[in-house]
């Protein structure tokens, strides 16, 4: 559920991984290149050249930093199916990748700010913008600890109890709260569609402050609910749905029983 999801493009990596990933997976196994080297390769390449192309600020430079973006989320998935190939999934491996995940998602995100800079929005635009990033990586954490969400494919329990209420305040906290229940809130609340939009027709700034709005607005909505759902109220359906995937709360049963 966080909004700022793993691997940049990481679908249309995946599309084009599968048609040519068997050389790639050959060439790592003969050469004896492990999941840690890749991993390191892959945030190396972001770090430096994809962040060096977003920060350039030009509609050339939005394009390669795209490219890299594709690159970072082809790379992610060798690692992955060498990883199992090879029997060779390791603590250090699993920790480097989360790590350097965040620490991708700043940088890259801040390159882009600095292009968005370049090409004249301003200074509080991009001050929000990161206000947002942390708190919205922060209220997701939250969430999936205590109810159980996952940052990909969201909780099934949560948008099916939700489903039984199918209100209008109900359908939009369920697609706020867990964006994979459908195509329209992905879209809205991924942003890294937006990024591709953004270079590929060169009116980055212009999403980057869409996406500035939107994402102030997700975080302080969500962590409205988690305040009210910390004080134990019930005064919307959607509490009672989230005191029903807490299993410290006391009525953690009394919805689920009945799914």
């Amino acid at each position: 559920m966080l909004m700022y999801r793993k691997g940049i493009l990481k679908e249309w990596s995946n599309i084009i991984y599968h048609r040519i990933k068997s050389p790639f997976i050959g060439f790592c196994i003969r050469f004896g290149i492990t999941t840690i080297h890749i991993s390191l390769i892959n945030h190396f390449i972001t770090l430096t050249f994809g962040c060096y192309f977003f920060s350039r600020g030009t509609y050339g430079g939005m394009l390669m930093g795209l490219g890299i973006c594709l690159v970072n989320g082809f790379l992610d998935y060798l690692d992955g199916d060498v990883a199992r190939i090879t029997n060779n999934q390791s603590k250090l491996g699993a920790w480097l990748d989360a790590g350097f995940d965040i620490i991708i998602q700043f940088a890259v995100m801040g390159a882009i700010a600095i292009g968005c800079a370049k090409q004249g929005i301003g200074l509080v635009w991009i001050v929000l913008f990161f206000v947002a990033l942390g708190a919205n990586n922060f209220v997701s954490f939250n969430y999936n600890q205590t109810f159980g969400f996952d940052s990909d494919k969201g909780n099934a329990l949560f948008r099916e109890l939700m489903d039984r209420k199918s209100t209008q305040i109900n359908i939009f906290l369920k697609n706020m709260i867990d964006p994979t229940s459908g195509y329209f809130p992905l879209f809205l609340y991924t942003f890294r569609y937006w990024i591709a939009i953004g270079s590929i027709f060169n009116i980055m700034p212009i999403l980057f402050i869409a996406i500035t709005l939107i994402g102030n607005l997700k975080w302080a909505v969500m962590y409205s609910i988690f305040a009210l759902h910390q004080a134990e109220s019930k005064k919307l359906y959607v509490l009672h749905v989230l005191a029903a995937l807490d299993e410290e709360r006391e009525d953690f049963y009394e919805l689920r029983s009945n799914s």
